[in-house]
């Protein structure tokens, strides 16, 4: 890995950056390439939601969309950024509310609840 000042050990540390600064490492990250094919993916799978009728969604809808396709990313951070960029990207709105996660891996832990647009 090269050198980056977000680095620390083993994790990234975004807890100092603004909010455009996280949005440009994230456009930094698809750049790169690194989880391209997933987030592009994440994005269609949005649009689908949608054109079924999907009013509301989580992540967990997302998911389950990508892993009957088997889309796995190389980092499962990548889904957040499908949402950011949704969300940026007038595609998805925050509603303000959780629920449970439905994904075995998230042990229930909420999850936002968002509104397509």
């Amino acid at each position: 890995m090269g050198y980056n000042l977000f680095y620390r050990g083993d994790k990234l540390n975004t807890s100092n950056l603004t909010n455009n600064q996280k949005l440009q490492r994230a456009y930094d990250m698809i750049a790169s390439g690194d989880d391209y094919f997933f987030i592009k993916q994440g994005l269609r799978a949005l649009n689908y939601l949608k054109k079924k009728g999907y009013h509301l969604v989580t992540s967990c809808d997302v998911w389950h969309l990508l892993d009957h396709a088997n889309i796995t990313p190389n980092n499962p951070r990548s889904m957040g950024l499908v949402m950011k960029l949704a969300s940026k990207n007038n595609i998805l709105e925050r509603t303000g509310d959780y629920r449970p996660s439905k994904r075995k891996q998230a042990n229930s832990r909420p999850v936002r609840i968002w509104r397509l647009i």
